[in-house]
């Protein structure tokens, strides 16, 4: 499979620019959110049988 890697940096670089505008507050809530979510996978692994 062959990626478009110049595809992927503009893609990159436009969600940077996007989250730098965010006010700060929202900023802190996707951390949450973020935060939350990665508790939910690590508890996940740690359930399922390998």
């Amino acid at each position: 499979m062959k990626q478009n890697w110049s595809k992927i940096e503009e893609s990159k670089a436009a969600m940077r620019k996007k989250l730098a505008k965010l006010p700060y507050g929202e900023k802190l809530r996707l951390l949450d959110r973020m935060k939350e979510r990665d508790l939910l996978i690590k508890r996940a692994k740690t359930k399922s049988p390998r």
